[in-house]
């Protein structure tokens, strides 16, 4: 596939546990995503290969997104076709003529094979240089970095896995809400086997503007992002500062202006 930017804006807003996966309730960065796009009715598809494209998940997305005034629909690798889905036999064109793409979470590495295998990556990669935004929680957060720290070998423990690699170094989601996901990253860091890493904790993102932060949000108390590295032999770990969404909803400011902050 050919790639060429047409669209100045490519961003990528990774989540690192929360919305309507993992919340019963209306989160406010579901809403997030929508004001990021900035658009009446804007078009947004949902991608859960990591999880097996279950239709419980795709239900949560269509409820989540159609009372944002989203017009919605679904890619599916493991599913018969079913409304609002895109036809596999030619899913690229329809794909790239959304605003928005959701990956949610699961298993990173399968995931990835599958993608490799119907060529999805160079799919995505043409929509985040078209300037379709990309957005995902978990596996769907990690999956656009150099490399992340993943359970996708079940049985294994933590392990760290290549990525796509739209976004320099590594990620790790889920950082304070299990409890061996900290330890381990430091772990990989110390012995080289990971890079500078972006730590996203449940209840907050990190939006990227081309491969620089341009934001951090939260919407849970106490939770943010860290630039997590090695300075000199040692782990360092440097909490960034996050907005809180409940304050940008209440100011009905409508899409944050991002604020640019060096690349991780």
């Amino acid at each position: 596939m050919m790639v060429s930017e047409s669209r100045a804006s490519r961003r990528i807003l990774a989540i690192g546990g929360g919305g309507f996966l993992m919340e019963d309730q209306p989160s406010p960065i579901d809403r997030y995503l929508v004001q990021l796009i900035d658009r009446e009715r804007p078009r947004i598809c949902v991608i859960g290969t990591p999880s097996g494209d279950p239709p419980e998940m795709i239900d949560k997305f269509y409820a989540a997104f159609e009372p944002l005034g989203c017009i919605c629909s679904h890619l599916a690798f493991f599913r018969k076709p079913s409304p609002g889905s895109l036809p596999l036999a030619n899913f690229a064109e329809p794909l790239l003529a959304h605003d928005a793409i959701f990956v949610g979470g699961g298993n990173t590495r399968s995931a990835l094979a599958v993608w490799r295998e119907w060529g999805l990556d160079a799919a995505l990669q043409e929509a985040w240089l078209r300037g379709v935004l990309l957005s995902g929680m978990s596996a769907g957060a990690l999956c656009w970095f150099e490399r992340g720290l993943t359970d996708s070998c079940w049985g294994a423990g933590l392990q760290m896995l290549d990525g796509l690699g739209f976004l320099s170094g590594g990620c790790c989601v889920h950082y304070r809400g299990e409890p061996e996901r900290r330890p381990r990253l430091h772990e990989e860091i110390t012995t080289g086997a990971a890079t500078a890493t972006i730590a996203i904790d449940d209840g907050a993102a990190v939006l990227y503007s081309g491969t620089d932060i341009a934001d951090v949000v939260h919407w849970k108390p106490g939770a943010t992002a860290y630039r997590v590295r090695n300075e000199d032999g040692a782990v360092v770990e440097h909490a960034l500062p996050a907005r809180s969404l409940e304050a940008i909803n209440r100011s009905a400011l409508g899409a944050p202006t991002p604020r640019p902050r060096s690349r991780p």
